[in-house]
């Protein structure tokens, strides 16, 4: 009988160029290979998507406002107007209530879809100014985000032409929030690098 084959054990030479570490790769590196830095973004997104994520989110929460105070208004006005006339029958209650039903829906959306312009043209004007700081500074910091608020108060209370007191309220409101969300992306950045350094484990 002949002797079974010999497997084969030969073992691929390693390129000389090619090295080890346990030291992970410092920022710039990242920032390279990833082509993205790291310092303009804001809650971990682009100024691209945080703009329109934030014109969305503003725009429903306008609407769902609006819906409620459009719809509420209309029931009342519809209540009011009928007053003196109200139905006899159980068919002309029922077209009674149907038709307030209608008029507060309709009215809802009109209100709603009024109220999402404002509040999404507000809030795309605000990450406009923020990026726009951003990209200025070449860092996005809370500064920023309190400078865009202060100007997206003072934009809205001189293009609604607000009296003295509605004013300031307005610039106040505007550098609160700027105050909040530039807060927020800085906790949010610190507690990113925080959470990559500790699922770094060295072997």
């Amino acid at each position: 009988m002949s002797a079974p084959p010999t497997p084969n054990t030969h073992i691929p030479s390693l390129d000389n160029n090619i090295s080890f570490t346990t030291v992970p790769p410092i920022e710039e590196d990242v920032k390279e290979n990833n082509n993205v830095d790291r310092s303009m973004l804001r809650a971990g997104l682009d100024k691209q998507s945080r703009i329109i994520l934030m014109s969305t989110i503003g725009s429903l929460w306008g609407f769902g406002i609006g819906a409620f105070i459009g719809g509420r208004q209309s029931g009342l006005q519809y209540l009011a107007e009928n007053a003196h006339k109200l139905p006899t029958t159980v068919q002309g209650w029922y077209f009674y209530h149907k038709t307030k039903n209608y008029k507060m829906m309709l009215g809802g959306v009109k209100k709603g879809i009024r109220y999402a312009g404002r509040t999404g043209g507000l809030c795309l004007l605000y990450g406009t100014l923020e990026a726009g700081l951003d990209e200025v500074k070449g860092q996005a910091d809370v500064v920023n985000s309190v400078t865009a608020g202060v100007a997206t108060g003072t934009i809205f209370s001189i293009l609604s032409k607000l009296p003295k007191g509605s004013f300031r309220y307005s610039v106040l409101f505007g550098a609160t929030f700027g105050l909040v969300a530039g807060g927020l992306t800085e906790l949010h950045r610190y507690v990113s690098y925080v959470s990559e350094d500790e699922a770094y484990v060295p072997s």
